[in-house]
């Protein structure tokens, strides 16, 4: 979930977070001066650009978000090429919202409907660890989070890649990555347990999506499928 370079808690401090934020209030402007970290607020529709000019080490980003719109920006911030600290900051009622989140990379959970000093210790505690998720999230959090696990694991026992077949039309850098989206993986782990740029992977992705006929990741499973390049057993 994590999408810390460091080792250790001092250097996960250091990175910068990005919150997407269903509170919109100030006070997460007055954690962070606590902090002396500094806070810069960011307009959701122009966070690309921000994450383009890069984000300051130490530094606190805030973008006022709501459930209609923080899919769409977990999904664009999953392109991102620069290292960040993704937290979230939404009511403890969200917790379904939570769930589907999981898949990608959030390092800080927080429930903005806390009394406010409460929220401040948990703020403050988000700032030390390299992954930090509420206490009042963390009991549906874990159970969901087993079970995702449990069902990329059963995916991955069940499907096998014909691979002689699909080296017909893929090169073995693109076989590489379809390989783990096959296993359920995101372009951000793949680049990472592979050495590679994020942007490496998208344009190995964007390739053989292309190749295949197909409109996205998920398609292109669809696809091998009825090519007979994966077989279910």
């Amino acid at each position: 979930m994590a999408r810390t370079v460091y080792q250790n808690d001092y250097g996960a401090a250091k990175l910068p977070t990005l919150f997407l934020d269903f509170d919109g209030s100030d006070r997460m402007k007055r954690a962070a001066a606590q902090l002396d970290k500094p806070l810069v607020e960011a307009e959701a529709s122009h966070l690309m650009d921000a994450l383009t000019d890069g984000l300051k080490k130490n530094t606190i980003y805030q973008s006022t978000c709501n459930e209609k719109t923080i899919y769409e920006k977990v999904h664009e911030l999953q392109a991102a090429e620069t290292y960040f600290r993704l937290g979230l900051n939404l009511p403890s009622d969200k917790k379904e919202l939570v769930k589907h989140l999981l898949p990608y990379d959030i390092s800080i959970v927080l429930a903005s409907d806390r009394e406010e000093s409460q929220w401040f210790k948990h703020f403050q505690q988000s700032q030390q660890f390299p992954i930090y998720v509420d206490p009042m999230f963390q009991p549906h959090l874990v159970k969901q989070y087993r079970e995702l696990h449990e069902e990329r694991e059963e995916t991955i026992r069940e499907l096998h890649l014909n691979i002689e077949k699909i080296r017909t039309i893929l090169s073995d850098a693109e076989l590489r990555i379809f390989e783990k989206i096959v296993e359920g993986k995101s372009n951000r782990k793949i680049a990472e347990e592979n050495f590679l740029a994020v942007a490496t992977v998208n344009n190995h992705v964007s390739h053989l999506t292309r190749k295949m006929g197909a409109n996205d990741r998920t398609h292109t499973i669809k696809r091998a499928i009825e090519k007979g390049w994966i077989l279910i057993s």
